[in-house]
């Protein structure tokens, strides 16, 4: 028995609607795209087009997934970031727009600083599906780009990411702690570290993803304190530290800097919500000590 690709699609939002997805039609929407291989545009001209009962199936499957709470990137394995399509699984986090923020505004230091044709050294700490070093490296050909993280499952991810985008050779994925595992000093730290108290992530988010991946400790601040302390000695100088932070983190983030890196100067951006989002800590030679607060205007 067959069933039109409308009618699959208006059931699967009917179920998904029934447990209160509040992207219920954009959800089923994207899995069936995904189970039929089809574009949007392609999914709209073929609403009236006949589909096997085995693939109507496998497709209400895929979408009582969902309705149990799990992620639609892990259902798909794809994730857009940046404009690119990056492969997830349940072995990474999945890749929020918070993020592409962090990268917009290191973007916009680099040109700052004038390092956009330079052959500087960055770092992506927790790279996890390693969305941000792929996508820098793609951008700027002459970064030395280099991705740790604790995490060997991630790692093996991020390896499918760089290959997928073809900077494979020019990303050095390193297993370990921080920026412990790196054979040279980087002139720039970007991360997205895990920065929430786990007891108050959402419920779906806690039983999906990746604890390792979340988990900041007892007020989300564990990782800032220790990527500090091995920055203090392992950051070129000038140099700067681009982090994604929880909403009420500014202020302990800013004061930790200020404590492992008198006379840096810090930046605090917010998000499209209005909320702090990215801190940007530019570690100089000399430099007087400042703090600016900035409305994202990207």
């Amino acid at each position: 028995m067959t069933q039109r690709v409308k009618d699959l699609l208006a059931r699967a939002v009917q179920r998904l609607v029934e447990v209160r997805d509040s992207t219920a039609q954009l959800d089923a929407e994207v899995i069936l795209r995904h189970k039929l291989d089809l574009s949007r545009a392609e999914l709209y001209a073929r609403l009236n087009d006949e589909v096997d009962d085995h693939t109507s199936q496998e497709y209400y499957l895929l979408v009582e997934r969902r309705a149990q709470g799990e992620p639609v990137a892990y259902i798909t394995n794809t994730r857009e970031f940046m404009a690119l399509d990056f492969y997830v699984d349940k072995r990474v986090l999945v890749p929020r727009p918070e993020t592409e923020l962090l990268v917009e505004f290191s973007i916009n230091k680099l040109q700052e600083k004038g390092w956009m044709d330079q052959e500087i050294v960055l770092v992506d700490v927790g790279t996890g599906s390693g969305i941000i070093a792929v996508y820098l490296a793609v951008r700027f050909p002459h970064l030395h780009v280099y991705a740790t993280d604790i995490s060997d499952e991630a790692l093996e991810v991020a390896a499918i990411n760089a290959r997928r985008h073809g900077v494979a050779e020019r990303i050095k994925l390193l297993h370990g702690n921080l920026i412990e595992p790196l054979d040279t000093k980087p002139n720039i730290i970007i991360s997205n570290p895990p920065y929430t108290v786990i007891a108050q992530v959402e419920p779906n988010v806690a039983r999906f993803e990746p604890n390792i991946a979340l988990d900041g400790g007892p007020k989300g601040l564990a990782i800032f304190r220790e990527l500090f302390t091995q920055a203090k000695s392992g950051l070129t100088r000038p140099g700067f530290i681009a982090l994604e932070i929880g909403a009420d983190q500014a202020n302990d983030v800013q004061n930790l800097s200020k404590h492992f890196f008198p006379g840096s100067h810090v930046e605090i951006h917010k998000d499209y919500a209005g909320l702090d989002r990215v801190v940007i800590i530019e570690v100089e030679q000399e430099i007087t000590p400042a703090i600016t607060e900035t409305q994202t205007s990207i």
